[in-house]
């Protein structure tokens, strides 16, 4: 059907709203300035431009422009230049080279900004910033850990930390020197405590503990509940040190790999789906060049060349799952191995989390007899029992 003049005029002034609005100047932020022309031949003064954060091109005479929340489609032959804007520093530059780049995109951006004058007010407050920072060097400061700093200053922060660290590892070799003594005594370390081993025997496995009160998120058995325990684990290392420092990375270690292992092979899964898919797809293109055409031939290579792909898409997905499927095995393994050693050391609550984990990763992943765990439900059923007595 054909468009009455009046909804024409309507749809054009419509499209010339949208192109206006998106064209308000705006300090730009990231990815950069687009310029677009009605013609090619028109002034580059009086050329429009667009902050962008993508441009997406596509087969066909129009390309798409993300502005803001906006999508501004416009036809290729009206994009005549753009330019990409740095939005970031470097947190460390310490010589020449490391601001080579920048300055290259400072000298574009003044360029850019003089060929099209109505692209000044998008880049000006970049390039002040920029320019800044470049001063900033260029008057002998270097920038370390996101902050500008003279020299003088920064060798004053590195010697700092270099005695620091010395002392730290002081400490250390101090510390473990203090412990191989104890053990020579025959003492066991509980909980920050050197006790001797009928004291450890007598302590209560019921007792709520550091690692057992860090750990309390994993009881949601999904990676968020595992990310918010990493976390707290994390914190807890950090003020630790010697034996309870290295069993509490351990633990943060083995649930971080356990769940890093069930995501991997979940991804794969959907993968592997889609492998399955795309292989479908080439053996009905095999199918149907099996077919006689119209004049009654059958394209064999191509059916051939068809029926490969398929199998080649499938025999890669099925390696790729069968490689993630023994990874989570293997660290539900390893995980089955330090739930026995939490357990030994009476650490019961952390035992049982983790164990109660073990068992319900493996049953949502794994087929049955596939995995055997040392802690089955009798056994996670009398932990249980010896922390919260009937």
């Amino acid at each position: 059907m054909r468009k009455s003049k009046p909804f024409r005029s309507l749809l054009a002034s419509c499209v010339a709203f949208v192109l206006t609005v998106a064209l308000v100047p705006c300090e730009v932020r990231a990815a950069g300035v687009a310029i677009l022309k009605e013609q090619t031949f028109h002034r580059d003064s009086t050329a429009k431009p667009v902050a962008y954060r993508q441009i997406i091109y596509s087969s066909g005479p129009y390309l798409r422009i993300i502005s803001g929340n906006r999508n501004i489609d416009v036809l290729k032959s009206k994009l005549v230049n753009y330019i990409e804007v740095p939005d970031q520093m470097p947190a460390t530059i310490m010589e020449e080279k490391d601001l080579a780049d920048l300055r290259e995109s400072l000298a574009e951006m003044r360029k850019f900004s003089k060929r099209y004058p109505l692209s000044a007010p998008y880049l000006e407050s970049r390039i002040a910033v920029l320019s800044g920072h470049i001063a900033c060097f260029d008057a002998g400061e270097l920038r370390f850990e996101g902050d500008w700093v003279t020299r003088v200053e920064l060798a004053k922060v590195l010697e700092i930390r270099k005695n620091e660290a010395e002392m730290q590892r002081q400490h250390e070799i101090e510390q473990l020197v203090f412990d191989e003594a104890q053990k020579v005594k025959g003492l066991v370390l509980v909980h920050g405590n050197w006790v001797t081993e009928e004291q450890a025997r007598k302590r209560p496995p019921t007792e709520h503990t550091e690692l057992s009160n860090a750990l309390w998120p994993l009881l949601s058995y999904d990676i968020e509940g595992a990310r918010i325990a990493l976390e707290h684990l994390a914190i807890l290392a950090s003020r630790q040190n010697g034996a309870m420092k290295v069993r509490t990375e351990r633990l943060h270690k083995v649930i971080k790999n356990l769940f890093l292992a069930e995501l991997q092979l979940s991804k794969q899964i959907v993968a592997s789906n889609a492998a399955a898919v795309k292989a479908t797809e080439h053996e009905r293109r095999a199918t149907q060049w099996l077919k006689p055409n119209a004049f009654g031939t059958i394209q064999k290579d191509a059916a051939r060349d068809s029926q490969n792909r398929a199998a080649a898409l499938r025999n890669q997905a099925d390696q790729q799952l069968a490689a993630c499927r023994a990874e989570l095995l293997n660290q539900l393994h390893e995980a089955d191995i330090v739930t026995e050693d939490f357990l030994n050391i009476r650490e019961h609550r952390v035992a049982l989390m983790l164990g109660e984990t073990v068992r319900i990763i493996s049953s949502r992943n794994i087929t049955a007899g596939e995995f055997r765990s040392s802690f089955p439900d009798e056994s996670l059923a009398a932990i249980r029992n010896s922390i919260t007595p009937p």
